[in-house]
C-alpha cells in the first residue's frame, strides 16, 4: 500500500520546474560555511577534503514529496558506506525544525540548515514567492567545481545517475 501512496503523491507533485537557472556545469562554488543539524558550522572546503560532495536540496521536512525523497535517499546512502565523499540535504528550515524532524527519522546523511538562503541562492534553486528551495542535486569536486546538476524529482533513474556522477570523480 505505501508503494502505490508514494507513486500517486511522485505523480501529482506541483512544486518542481526544471525551467529554475541554477549554477551550472563546471561553475565553482563559493566556500560557504554550512550550520549543521549537529550544531557546528563546517565550510563547504573542509567537506571536499574528505571527497566530492553531493548536495541534495530539499523544500523542507514538512513536505510529504520530500520524505518520499529522503526515505529513499537514505537507503542509497546506506549503498554508498565503502565510497569517499560526502552526502548533505539543505532545507530553508531553521535548526530546531530539522532536528526535530531528525529525532524521529534516522538518517545516514547530513542535514544542513540554511535559514537565510545563502547556499540556496547561491545554487540558484529558490523558489519564490514561495521562500524555500527546488528539488535539486549537485555533485561538488574537490576543485569545488559542479560535476552533475540535477532539477526535479529524484527517482531510482536518478539514483543511478548520482551514482555514475560520484564514480568519476
Amino acid at each position: 500500500m505505501l508503494a502505490i501512496k508514494e507513486w500517486f503523491m511522485m505523480q501529482i507533485d506541483p512544486g518542481v520546474s526544471k525551467k529554475i537557472e541554477t549554477i551550472g556545469i563546471d561553475e565553482s562554488v563559493k566556500n560557504i560555511t554550512l550550520q549543521l543539524s549537529t550544531g557546528e558550522f563546517k565550510s563547504i572546503t573542509e567537506f571536499l577534503k574528505d571527497g566530492p560532495l553531493l548536495l541534495v536540496f530539499i523544500r523542507g521536512t514538512w513536505c510529504p514529496f520530500c520524505n518520499i525523497h529522503l526515505k529513499n535517499l537514505n537507503l542509497w546512502v546506506e549503498s554508498l558506506k565503502n565510497k569517499t565523499g560526502t552526502v548533505i540535504v539543505v532545507s530553508s528550515e531553521k535548526l530546531i525544525t530539522i532536528k526535530r524532524w531528525l529525532s524521529y527519522n534516522h538518517v545516514g546523511f547530513i542535514f544542513a540548515a540554511d535559514p537565510s538562503y545563502e547556499l540556496i541562492d547561491h545554487f540558484g534553486v529558490r523558489i519564490r514567492p514561495n521562500q524555500f528551495s527546488q528539488a535539486a542535486t549537485f555533485l561538488v569536486d574537490t576543485n569545488q567545481s559542479i560535476r552533475l546538476v540535477y532539477k526535479g524529482k529524484r527517482n531510482a533513474a536518478v539514483f543511478e545517475i548520482m551514482q555514475e556522477a560520484l564514480d568519476s570523480v
